[in-house]
This record gives structure tokens, sequence and C-alpha cells, in this order.
């Protein structure tokens, strides 16, 4: 048995089970948590910061000629701007607008004609068909 250079790092049994820590340990994990991450505590998300921005002015630069000089904010801007391209003939456009606006058209879920669903069930052995006759009939197994 080759000895150990450093036996002060042993355990109690004399190896060293258990004397380092794995950087995902629990205890790791938890001192990791406790110094805190400056992302993870606030929110800096391209949604956060497009809702953030929502109602900042916007800059007349980028209005529609008829926009400029009204002081309309990021939101108003982008709502005239979504319907001044529907109106143009924008379909792409004019679809998500009438999703928004009206709701997506509900699309029935069903077999043909509007019949239910039918499912088969194919079992290959007699135990497996008594099975499912009794869970369909609903008895236990």
């Amino acid at each position: 048995m080759t000895p150990i250079k450093n036996e002060s790092k042993l355990n109690k049994n004399g190896n060293r089970r258990g004397m380092h820590r794995h950087p995902n340990s629990l205890k790791n994990l938890e001192k990791r948590n406790n110094k805190g991450n400056s992302h993870a505590k606030k929110d800096c998300s391209i949604t956060r910061i497009l809702k953030d921005m929502a109602n900042d002015p916007a800059p007349e630069r980028w209005l529609e000629v008829e926009d400029k000089g009204k002081g309309l904010t990021y939101r108003q801007a982008a709502a005239r701007r979504i319907w001044l391209d529907a109106i143009r003939g924008n379909a792409k456009i004019t679809s998500e607008l009438l999703d928004r606006v009206d709701g997506k058209v509900t699309q029935p879920i069903g077999g043909e004609g509007g019949e239910p669903i039918k499912t088969e069930i194919i079992v290959s052995s007699d135990t497996a068909k008594n099975l499912t006759k009794a869970i369909l009939n609903g008895k236990g197994t």
C-alpha cells in the first residue's frame, strides 16, 4: 500500500472519501446562491426591457409623418404602425391583428363528420385481453 502524502486530509476512516466538496454539492450551491447573482435578481430579458420601454416617448424620427408632434409612446406608435400595415394589405399583420382583436377561431376536435374520435386497442395475449376488458368495464386489475 502506498502511503498518502498528506494525512491531515483524511477522514476518521483513514481515507479521503467525502473530504472534498463537489462544486454542485448542496452546500456549495447554497454558498453560490447566497453570494447573489446580479443577473438572477433583476430580469434582464428582452421582454422585460420592451415592457419597460413601452410607455416611454417614441422618437419623432421613427414615427409616420402623420404621427409626428402627437407625443406618442412606443406602445401607441407600434399599435398605429400595425393598423397601418394591416390597412395597406400586409396579410401576416392582418391575420395577427384579427387574432388579437377578435380572438383565434376555435378548431373542432373530432372524427369524420363531427363524430367522436374512436380509439382501437389491439392486444395479442388472452391475459392482456382480459385485463383490458376489466379496465374498460371499470373493474380494477
